[in-house]
């Protein structure tokens, strides 16, 4: 007879470490109506959270917050524990919105409990600075979000079109010859767009299994001109002359993972319909 052993506890799971009466939905509307509109939901994503974007930013930012070790930890007035992080948002008057915790009461929850978001002016955040709420940061050489028009792109075609047919347009799901040969062309029109305006390349971090690393987004346009019906994944192979694309991406699957950094403020890649427009030259 084989007895499981529990699973380790993950520091920088959310879920772990906060429990959020009366969930963690009602607390994502609480933060969406204190920050800058932002188009924070996106329809017909899978899933039951009523604005998956800014849940999956949450998560993530903490989780990038307790790798940097920057949850900060004090005693308030009463001398309860208490904890904040920065989430990196900011209401319309531009204060800075942190999460703020209390120690739970009950140990057979989580060991903290997600009370709200607060400004510096609010009583929660009393016991903290701004030096002790620093907000996350996702690299350290600027170079690194900026396409280098100098470095070949080289893409693993065939890992893309095997593990990826699903999130092609659907005419191209069924035929893997179209499939292919669309890709080859977009994609190498994607590298032209990048090396005419480095704007186009999208930042985006991977967190992977060890340390995470910044990745750049491309659009690929391959059914019209105008509009980027996927985006490639690129990583810059250090010390190698070339970047290396091995997947894409669903137009919502990038903008989720983009809006960690910041909100793309990009030409082909927007939280409007409208944003996804893009310049035909090249």
């Amino acid at each position: 007879m084989s007895i499981s052993t529990p699973a380790t506890p993950d520091p920088a799971d959310l879920f772990e470490f906060a429990w959020m009466p009366p969930s963690f939905d009602a607390k994502l509307e609480e933060l969406a109506l204190k920050a800058q509109p932002e188009r924070w939901d996106e329809p017909g994503y899978p899933g039951t959270l009523k604005f998956p974007v800014l849940g999956n930013y949450v998560k993530y930012t903490f989780r990038r917050i307790v790798e940097e070790d920057k949850v900060a930890f004090a005693a308030d007035e009463n001398d309860k524990q208490v904890a904040a992080f920065n989430t990196g948002l900011f209401t319309p008057h531009y204060e800075p919105i942190f999460a703020t915790f209390e120690a739970n009461s009950n140990t057979a929850k989580q060991p903290w409990v997600l009370k709200g978001w607060s400004t510096l002016a609010d009583y929660r955040m009393r016991p903290f600075s701004s030096v002790d709420v620093k907000p996350a940061r996702y690299f350290s050489r600027p170079d690194d979000l900026i396409y280098d028009p100098d470095l070949e792109l080289v893409p693993d075609l065939d890992h893309i079109l095997d593990e990826n047919a699903d999130r092609f347009p659907e005419s191209l799901q069924a035929n893997p010859h179209l499939r292919r040969l669309s890709l080859d062309g977009a994609i190498r029109e994607a590298g032209k767009r990048a090396q005419m305006n480095w704007k186009t390349a999208v930042p985006q971090y991977y967190f992977g299994r060890g340390e995470g690393f910044i990745q750049l987004l491309l659009p690929l346009c391959i059914l019209r001109p105008d509009r980027a019906d996927l985006a490639l994944v690129v990583d810059k192979v250090h010390g190698e002359k070339h970047y290396r694309a091995h997947t894409v991406l669903t137009l919502p699957m990038a903008y989720k993972n983009a809006r960690l950094i910041a909100r793309p403020y990009s030409d082909w890649l927007g939280s409007e319909p409208d944003a996804l427009q893009i310049s035909t030259e090249i």
